[in-house]
């Protein structure tokens, strides 16, 4: 952020952070108002999910045209668990900055202000690259509505369309996503779409699919299915080549939890008003809060501790050189960034083992990841 304001153009040198402007102008307006401490930047994060919940609920009765079932879905995706990386984790605030300006370009676009659609469409390229999904999924809602493609409207959305394009082929040769072989086109990515649809559906939507064939004796059409997990499938398109693990991440299922909450909320309507659908109901929200209230908050603990555990040793100590050992990440940026949250302290002052072997009469904090917490000493 503080680079961005003697240098306009540098995540231009840095691509794809080209394409994920709208979080660093957040995290620049927010840092400006709190400085560096966390609670607002999270409270902002969840203020975010908050407003895709009511977007997302002005959206669902105009293409469902139901808004009891609209209500459910709403409900069902603000606290479905999957996704938790989106809401929880703050450099995944670009899924939910592109859900939302998703969400209104769809809004936008229903409601025939164009010119607002391609404004909001422009903003989503800028949260996240994957938003070039958008004039796809405008077009599944026209034909979803039985409205015909009027291709002339479509020229709003090829302007911002061409526009990344052309940025993200003049950059791809320092994205370094693909030159460090992050995601590779490939036969891998169906292992990887596959992989992730079966993970996200489970094991709610086969409990769903169960529940009404007990209740009606007859399942969904194979075809009704097959464009329901269609749908789905849609949203994961643009991850599906990445090549470091075999299912997306949490936080890159953001959008395709929004449809697939949409879809449970239709499949259980067959169980609306019976005593089945709100045990059902019940039981998955039960599920998602203690999930993520009892697994998943002290996963995010422990996943953050050596830097937080950093911060509070360096409030410990006078500002000072300093070499961290067993720095449990690969980036020692991580370590030294850590400084700025500290009064007194910055970067500079910090290293990481191996970043600078001269560092002589210097406080050695090691990490010990057993006791999860760092152990000082000074270098003779």
């Amino acid at each position: 952020v503080e680079i961005l304001k003697t240098q306009p153009s540098y995540l231009y040198q840095i691509p794809p952070e080209n394409f994920r402007a709208v979080s660093y102008v957040i995290f620049g307006v927010l840092k400006t108002l709190a400085g560096y401490r966390a609670w607002p930047f999270y409270a902002f994060n969840i203020g975010l999910h908050l407003t895709n919940i009511i977007l997302l609920f002005r959206l669902l009765p105009i293409v469902l045209d139901d808004e009891r079932t609209a209500r459910l879905a709403v409900l069902l995706f603000a606290i479905f668990q999957a996704p938790q990386e989106a809401v929880m984790w703050l450099a995944a605030m670009n899924e939910t900055t592109l859900v939302l300006f998703t969400l209104l370009t769809l809004l936008a676009w229903f409601h025939k202000h164009y010119v607002l659609a391609a404004i909001a469409y422009s903003c989503a390229l800028f949260s996240k690259e994957s938003a070039i999904i958008i004039p796809l999924l405008v077009a599944l809602l026209d034909l979803y509505k039985t409205k015909p493609l009027v291709w002339k409207n479509y020229v709003f959305l090829s302007i911002p369309t061409a526009g990344f394009i052309a940025i993200f082929l003049w950059t791809r040769t320092n994205n370094f996503m693909l030159t460090n072989a992050s995601y590779v086109f490939g036969p891998h990515a169906i292992l990887v779409l596959g992989n992730s649809l079966h993970r996200l559906l489970w094991p709610w939507f086969y409990i769903i699919l169960l529940l009404v064939w007990m209740k009606r004796h007859e399942l969904p059409s194979l075809l009704r299915i097959g464009v329901y997990l269609g749908a789905v499938v849609v949203t994961m398109l643009p991850y599906m080549f990445i090549a470091y693990q075999t299912s997306l991440p949490s936080r890159q299922l953001y959008l395709a939890s929004a449809v697939l909450m949409t879809i449970f909320a239709v499949l259980l309507k067959p169980l609306r008003e019976t005593l089945l659908a709100n045990i059902v109901v019940v039981a998955f929200i039960g599920f998602n809060i203690g999930y993520l209230w009892f697994r998943k908050d002290g996963q995010f603990e422990q996943r953050a501790a050596p830097t937080t555990q950093l911060i509070n040793s360096l409030r410990q100590h006078h500002p000072q050189r300093t070499l961290i050992k067993n720095f449990a990440y690969p980036y020692q940026e991580i370590a030294t960034a850590a400084a700025l949250a500290v009064p007194g302290w910055e970067p500079g002052l910090v290293s990481v083992e191996g970043g600078n072997p001269h560092c002589t009469h210097c406080l050695l904090l090691e990490w010990n990841s057993q006791d999860q917490h760092y152990e000082a000493a000074e270098i003779p």
